[in-house]
């Protein structure tokens, strides 16, 4: 595989979304994002301005998860906070939509909601877990969020059994080859990155890029 660091440093997105982070430990995993150049970010609003400081003069894409992981953001919050992201040097939101809601056949309310964060003008990626959605839900809501002109979707949130091959075959049957998919949870190493890769995946986000990116030094 030719050029593997350039390109995994834009395909690996690193996670820092640990609430337990010590400023030290922060530091130390800005720092480990500029030793490998790696240039995309998923992070929670509580660093949003930690981040911006410390890569001030690094240049990469953050993005604020907004909802996660519970989806039990209530809709007059949504403004607010996707404002507060963007102000805060936000270059995308990921987002966990309601779907409760969805389950009660409230299909305006799930697209509103959506809708709502699109506003921003920042790009969203909608964040499933297809184990853990009823496949008429999760359906409905990769339509709906076609629909509302979304892109980009995010499988798997970090909780529960890692995405396969097989299961990457279905995903890209749902929404498409042409969106851009990202796929999240369970990833550790580098044979698990370059597999989900080839069967067509356009990128990846862990928290352990540290590890992967020792053992492409190695590769």
């Amino acid at each position: 595989m030719p050029n593997i660091e350039y390109e995994l440093n834009e395909k690996i997105h690193a996670i820092i979304i640990n609430p337990y982070l010590t400023w030290d430990d922060f530091c130390a995993n800005c720092d480990l994002i500029k030793k490998y150049n790696i240039k995309n970010i998923s992070t929670s609003l509580n660093y949003l301005d930690s981040l911006k400081k410390y890569l001030s003069n690094y240049s990469a894409n953050i993005t604020a998860l907004i909802s996660y992981p519970l989806a039990d953001l209530p809709v007059s919050f949504i403004e607010e906070l996707v404002c507060f992201a963007k102000d805060r040097g936000a270059n995308g939101i990921e987002y966990i939509p309601n779907f409760f809601k969805l389950s009660k056949g409230k299909l305006e309310t799930f697209a509103a909601e959506i809708e709502q964060v699109k506003l921003s003008g920042l790009p969203v990626r909608i964040i499933l877990n297809k184990s853990k959605i009823e496949e008429k839900i999760l359906y409905s809501a990769i339509e709906i969020s076609l629909e509302l002109g979304i892109k980009k979707f995010q499988f798997g949130d970090g909780f529960g059994d890692p995405i396969t091959s097989n299961d990457v075959a279905k995903i890209l049957k749902i929404t498409g080859s042409q969106n851009q998919i990202k796929v999240v949870g369970g990833i550790k190493k580098l044979t698990q990155v370059i597999d989900l890769l080839n069967n067509g995946i356009s990128c990846v986000g862990t928290s352990n890029y540290c590890e992967i990116f020792q053992e492409v030094k190695v590769f």
